[in-house]
């Protein structure tokens, strides 16, 4: 069974279940070969967790934006972003994106119930769309900030797990990072969002709950 944390089986299922809905396969190998380095292949494991019951796979139309850096983010003493432009340049990211097939997979029912997690794959357009930009900010993540990387949580296991009676989870993000069972960072991957959703954002993070935000 593929559940060993440690190995890139075990490490892929929990990233499925605990971080992301879906992940593209160009994803999941820069996930492998960012902690495991090029000899992981992850094609070769997605058949074997597949065989397995572990994942589904499926080819799909999306378009696609591949975050590469934030956006926009807030830290103690900063001063607020510009909604508007911000707005902006959310809306023209997403105009320009280019449309094109990907394979993608995601975790079963079983996957999750053995890494005590949460699947909650939705097949339509828009949300995978957004999901599979959400996991390329996890993605980055791990390359570029692991330690960062390893303490985030997806926003299906915020909702279950740390969402019931607390204040700042009235609005779920797309991910937390969480030490010691605080939540020190909010991260979310801009959608076609305008400026008054922008501001009401940074409004119950930043301004009411003192808590830093990325938005990527």
């Amino acid at each position: 069974m593929s559940t060993d944390l440690t190995s890139p089986a075990g490490f892929a299922l929990r990233e499925l279940t605990w971080g992301a809905r879906a992940l593209t396969v160009e994803q999941l190998q820069r996930l492998l070969t960012a902690r495991f380095g090029e000899t992981a292949s992850a094609r070769s494991l997605l058949q074997r967790l597949r065989a397995e019951g572990l994942i589904r796979i499926a080819r799909t139309a999306v378009a696609l934006h591949e975050a590469d850096s934030p956006i926009a983010s807030r830290s103690f003493g900063e001063p607020p972003p510009d909604f508007g432009a911000l707005a902006w340049q959310l809306e023209k990211r997403w105009r320009d994106a280019a449309n094109r097939r990907v394979t993608i997979c995601w975790a079963t029912a079983r996957a999750a119930r053995l890494l005590g997690g949460v699947t909650k794959f939705d097949r339509r357009a828009g949300q995978i769309e957004h999901d599979l930009g959400t996991a390329s900010v996890l993605v980055r993540l791990h390359e570029t900030r692991p330690g960062v990387a390893d303490s985030w949580i997806g926003e299906d296991v915020l909702r279950r797990d740390y969402a019931p009676g607390s204040p700042v989870l009235k609005k779920i993000p797309d991910g937390a990072i969480i030490t010691e069972d605080q939540i020190v960072r909010v991260v979310e991957y801009g959608g076609q969002y305008p400026a008054d959703r922008l501001r009401r954002f940074d409004a119950h993070f930043y301004r009411k709950h003192n808590i830093p935000y990325e938005i990527w």
